[in-house]
């Protein structure tokens, strides 16, 4: 069953969640961030952690992220290049405290 928050972020991002196991697609440029919003197809989970961490990149203390509230995207646009600024961040540094949460535990707001 998919979560409130998938759902709301579906209406916003404006493309289907997709709950897949790897971060890899077999579609060409799926995974290209230089892709424009407009021309991407679905979102995974791995899109709203990395949204998650370009929320998260703001903040000096990162031991707070639990307690933060995360602010759904005003539009796909901004979700998008949270999402990218956010996996470049997740690659470099992990946030124990996300690293084994479920998304929508995390104190979304509207």
């Amino acid at each position: 069953m998919k979560s409130i928050v998938f759902e709301t972020l579906e209406r916003i991002v404006g493309v289907p969640f997709q709950d897949l196991e790897t971060e890899t697609s077999t579609v060409c440029l799926a995974n290209n961030e230089e892709l424009r919003a407009e021309f991407q197809l679905q979102f995974t989970i791995y899109d709203v952690m990395n949204y998650v961490y370009g929320i998260a990149e703001t903040i000096p203390d990162k031991s707070l992220i639990l307690s933060l509230k995360i602010p759904y995207p005003i539009d796909a646009d901004f979700f998008w290049k949270q999402a990218s600024k956010g996996k470049r961040y997740r690659l470099e540094n992990t946030i124990p405290a996300l690293e084994f949460i479920e998304i929508s535990e995390l104190n979304w707001q509207k």
